[in-house]
């Protein structure tokens, strides 16, 4: 008999949510970020968030948040709160948000 063996994972391991104040990663892809500091940028024309952990300047991630409302308010996606899908791309250590909401 050959038993295999249930290991959940949570379907929110690569979901970022953005809230009223705050861009709130999952643990797992805030740990891949490899710093508490990070640098959040936009892409308009893909509607794509772009974090990477930063050495010096860019933002706090505490707590698996970033303090949002002033990005929010400069990228003018104020309207975008929810939970969204996110990849973490291993050879740039950058995690890409969709601004399109997740299934």
């Amino acid at each position: 008999m050959s038993f295999e063996v249930y290991r959940p994972r949570s379907t929110r391991d690569n979901m970022v949510a953005l809230t009223k104040h705050h861009i709130r990663l999952g643990g797992k892809l805030a740990e891949k970020l490899g710093s508490g500091r990070v640098e959040v940028a936009y892409d308009k024309e893909t509607g794509k968030l772009r974090i990477r952990g930063v050495k010096e300047g860019g933002m706090l991630l505490n707590k698996n948040k970033i303090g949002a409302r002033g990005i929010f308010s400069f990228f003018n996606i104020e309207d975008k709160k929810g939970n969204y899908r996110a990849d973490y791309d291993e050879k740039t250590k950058v995690v890409y948000v969709y601004l399109h909401p997740a299934d």
